[in-house]
């Protein structure tokens, strides 16, 4: 198979995946002699990833919206295991595309078409990315003030994104292999100390306490809110999937060996973190909205330490995840850069763009808004990527063609009408514009989050008329070939 460019270090192959050596391969074909990860390592890559404040901070949401311990735990738990669940399919794709997945979107959107998935991949890794450093670096200043007197105003603050977001770039630039061992490490060290917070906070644990009314007004409203939340959690990664699962081997690893690590990792790499955000956040003598500073002010002091070393490397292990995302999707747009080159280019607009809302939004209604605006867009298309990829299992697909854009052809399996499936187009379209509209926080109240009563319909309602679109239209949506 011919590869898209050639290598930068003379010496090195570009499948060449080492621990502490820049990856050269960017989003062209992996070829099979060069897949060397495993299924297991899904499992470490989604679980270290999650394992940080920013994650523990949507565990704590659904109390700060008014649930208890109990009716958190449950609509979250509901909610993230049949998005989990859902979302097992795609786990298929990058091992048989050998690219990740916005570019292998081109069999299911078009070799044109595929610009949506890379557009809002690109959108979603640098939110959440920005999401990432901005809690965990609230964190170090919090502790830091705590422990040492040190200032927490916003110079502060601003110190502290830094130190982040510098070990989150370094991570990302080396790429997949050092990821990968990075958050190997992550999962036992902050795993122990999220274990002993635990131990900690227990002796006031209350599972009857809640912070205020519920915020959508009823408790069926505010549980269906929070089981959204969790529902959205899967979809969020969609677009990371392909990064690691590309470098597995179809030949050597079962499909359902390989979409069972995956749900196993986001399924456990959710639940640690976010539980443990909702049993603090029902053990918080004086609650606020600011959940990291009432910790760090309820915790003993040897305790803050711990802190500090979860937002150090929860930060990195959750911001590096979206960062050699968004660095491998700006790639597929524009194939002259190397993946060195774009995720540099991301990393700036990512720390831009979190600089200017950390200090601009307030963090409850904006992490609330954002996540499930942003998934109202992205779960329509994780959608007609799942259903792809089930009609696909039997089928496969051409590599040569998914890779057309960046060699600058035109034509092929997946040429449809000029580059574009119309039928998945409109089916995301369709889908993404009824999620945006039915969106209903407390900062973002679309026209119709009314239609149900205030029950929250924007991610499944997005997820049900996507594919209803999609199978609907794409029966009568072929392939064309260009002459």
């Amino acid at each position: 198979m011919r590869q898209s460019k050639e290598s930068t270090a003379p010496g090195l192959v570009r499948g060449t995946d080492r621990i502490g050596q820049v990856e050269q391969a960017g989003v062209e074909y992996i070829p099979e002699d060069a897949r060397t990860s495993k299924p297991r390592n899904l499992i470490a890559v989604f679980v270290g990833s999650n394992l940080t404040w920013a994650i523990v901070i949507y565990g704590w949401l659904p109390v700060a919206l008014g649930l208890d311990f109990w009716s958190a735990f449950t609509s979250t738990v509901v909610g993230m295991v049949l998005g989990c669940v859902l979302m097992m399919p795609v786990a298929t794709i990058g091992p048989r595309t050998g690219t990740n997945m916005t570019v292998a979107s081109s069999a299911f959107f078009g070799v044109r078409g595929r610009f949506i998935g890379s557009i809002l991949a690109f959108v979603m890794a640098i939110v959440f990315g920005a999401i990432a450093v901005w809690t965990s670096g609230d964190a170090l200043v919090a502790a830091s003030h705590r422990l040492l007197g040190t200032p927490d105003g916003n110079w502060a603050r601003a110190l502290a994104y830094a130190v982040v977001s510098a070990g989150m770039i370094a991570a990302a630039v080396y790429g997949h292999a050092t990821i990968v061992a990075l958050q190997k490490l992550i999962i036992p060290v902050v795993g122990v100390l999220l274990i002993v917070g635990v131990v900690v906070f227990a002796p006031r644990f209350n599972a009857d306490v809640s912070f205020d009314d519920y915020a959508l007004g009823g408790y069926w409203q505010t549980w269906i809110l929070s089981a959204v939340l969790g529902f959205a959690t899967a979809p969020s990664y969609v677009t990371s999937v392909g990064d690691y699962t590309r470098r597995i081997s179809q030949h050597r690893y079962s499909d359902l060996r390989i979409s069972g690590s995956l749900a196993l990792g986001l399924i456990i790499g959710n639940i640690i973190p976010m539980t443990f955000g909702m049993f603090t956040a029902a053990s918080l003598l004086a609650p606020t909205d600011i959940y990291i500073n009432d910790m760090i002010n309820e915790s003993p002091a040897w305790y803050v330490i711990a802190i500090v070393i979860i937002a150090l490397a929860g930060g990195v292990g959750q911001g590096v995840l979206n960062l050699y995302s968004s660095g491998l999707d700006l790639e597929g747009i524009v194939p002259s850069l190397s993946r060195v080159q774009t995720t540099t280019i991301t990393a700036v607009i990512a720390v831009a763009l979190l600089y200017i809302a950390a200090f601009l939004v307030p963090a409850v209604e904006s992490i609330t808004a954002a996540t499930l605006v942003v998934n109202a867009m992205a779960v329509p298309w994780a959608t007609i990527l799942v259903i792809g990829a089930v009609r696909n299992l039997k089928t496969g697909y051409d590599v040569d063609a998914i890779q057309a854009f960046a060699d600058g052809r035109q034509g092929g399996r997946y040429w449809f009408t000029g580059g574009w499936n119309l039928a998945a187009v409109a089916a995301w379209l369709g889908g993404a514009l009824f999620g945006v509209l039915a969106v209903d926080t407390e900062l973002y109240h679309g026209p119709l989050a009314g239609l149900a009563g205030g029950v929250d319909l924007s991610c499944i309602g997005s997820a049900i008329i996507a594919a209803v679109l999609y199978l609907g239209l794409g029966a009568t949506q072929s392939p064309r070939v260009a002459t």
